[in-house]
């Protein structure tokens, strides 16, 4: 029974990452696999990329003196960074990203078939369907929205917009076959960039639940090196204890190392797409003080959850290396010998040492820096609003 359940959350967390392994595949970017290799797909996405980049730059100049388009490229320009951050990374150095998320599969696989550890897996392999089944939907269910919008916008004022602020070197918006054109070459980047953008984000985000996993684990072993400890009157269990403590800090070695591992990959990147945000933030406020611009409501909220949800993964792994060292300090050390003292004092230098995820390796990621974040952003709109 226990194996059978075993087996079943493995396949159901293979099932759900395999999704996204299969989109980022398709697009060329499947550096999270084994063996990852520079494909004419991936030469493919380089090129929309670089080119959706040079055509967002020189609509940069185009719209120069105009302030809304103006600002509307520039929030695009902002995604376009956002995008080839990621890619850059994962093709130009893929065994990282590969490495951490087979060592995230290992997790499955060393995790003992006791019924407590197995409760574990499942609670946060189902917390993770739930979580990716929420943010793909929400945010492909917004990209579609935004493609849409021009035809909203048109029926409410009569007002021809674009799906995104990026413009096609001289064609013409006032005709109707230039913003036909211009339109179609929006809806076409919506229907690559979405997706890879919304697979990477569901990979990092089953990298951090993983993280979770190990900690609950390491939980599980520590309450039973409590038990052993109680039960230890008469020195009968001396060895049980030993090999409990060796078998949590190699459990502690390996989770340090996946957590700096995770940190090493991905902090530059959440360093440049919290910027990204809270530029497009400021800019788009300022905008809004000028005059209605009914784009910048959209912009706002997607900029906003952004970095919201990297700043509440963040305080997740916050909160459970608090978790640990509480729990660490609540095992019954005075009921045990010298040696083992040691030990726990071992552990507890460790856990005060743990490596968090952070803002480009400078601030803690968590719901302290979503808030500096936005303090920062309105004293710059302010100053902005004074000048």
């Amino acid at each position: 029974m226990e194996k059978n359940i075993r087996l079943e959350t493995q396949k159901e967390f293979e099932k759900i990452t395999g999704w996204q392994l299969w989109v980022l595949r398709l697009m060329g970017c499947g550096a999270y696999e084994p063996n990852f290799r520079i494909s004419f797909a991936t030469l493919v996405i380089l090129f929309l990329a670089g080119a959706f980049v040079v055509i967002t730059i020189f609509d940069l100049f185009l719209f120069q003196n105009d302030v809304f388009n103006f600002t509307f490229a520039l929030v695009t320009l902002s995604y376009a960074v956002i995008g080839c951050t990621r890619l850059g990374f994962i093709i130009f150095h893929p065994n990282p990203y590969s490495a951490a998320f087979q060592e995230a599969k290992q997790t499955y696989l060393l995790a003992s078939s006791d019924e407590r550890d197995q409760q574990v897996l499942q609670h946060y392999t189902k917390l993770l369907k739930q979580c990716i089944s929420m943010y793909s939907i929400a945010f492909l269910g917004g990209s579609v929205g935004t493609a849409f919008l021009p035809l909203i916008v048109y029926l409410w004022n009569g007002e021809k917009i674009l799906p995104f602020g990026v413009v096609i070197p001289f064609t013409d918006l006032g005709t109707s076959l230039g913003y036909q054109l211009n339109y179609m070459y929006q809806v076409s980047c919506i229907l690559w960039t979405p997706p890879g953008l919304t697979a990477s984000q569901n990979i990092y985000i089953t990298l951090v639940f993983n993280i979770c996993i190990q900690y609950d684990l390491i939980f599980i072993k520590l309450d039973e090196l409590d038990q052993l400890a109680v039960r230890n009157i008469d020195g009968t269990l001396d060895k049980e204890v030993e090999q409990k403590f060796i078998e949590i800090i190699k459990y502690q070695q390996r989770l340090n190392q996946f957590v700096a591992e995770v940190e090493n990959r991905f902090t530059v990147q959440i360093f440049v797409e919290i910027s990204c945000n809270a530029l497009q933030i400021v800019v788009t406020l300022f905008v809004m003080e000028i005059d209605t611009w009914i784009p910048g409501y959209l912009v706002i909220t997607v900029a906003t959850f952004q970095s919201f949800l990297y700043c509440i993964l963040g305080t997740l792994i916050d909160m459970k290396t608090e978790l640990f060292t509480e729990k660490i300090y609540n095992v019954a050390w005075h009921r045990m010998r010298t040696s083992e003292q040691n030990n726990i004092k071992y552990m507890l230098s460790k856990s005060q040492q743990s490596v968090l995820l952070t803002y480009g390796g400078m601030l803690p990621m968590n719901m302290n820096l979503f808030l500096a974040v936005y303090k920062k952003i309105y004293s710059i709109f302010m100053m902005l609003k004074n000048v």
